[in-house]
């Protein structure tokens, strides 16, 4: 029997904002790679899919830092 997984952007769709945001947070410490630059890409995408009023806060930003990208998806 073959085992088949889902496509990364199907995992990534299926996380919670809090596993999105550690999935994020994460990323800052993997080497830089274009692996590396394309998951933040998919979890960027899935987060301002589900809440593009804080995503594009944070990137409208004056200097939008990985670390700050939480507090504008957890404060009301």
């Amino acid at each position: 029997m073959k085992h088949e997984t889902a496509p990364a952007p199907a995992i990534i769709a299926g996380l919670t904002i809090e596993q999105l945001l550690n999935a994020w947070e994460t990323t800052e410490f993997l080497t830089i790679s274009p692996e590396t630059a394309i998951t933040r890409g998919w979890i960027m995408d899935e987060l301002e899919k589900r809440n593009p009023s804080a995503f594009n806060a944070w990137l409208d930003s004056e200097s939008p830092e990985d670390s700050a990208l939480r507090r504008y998806f957890t404060e009301n």
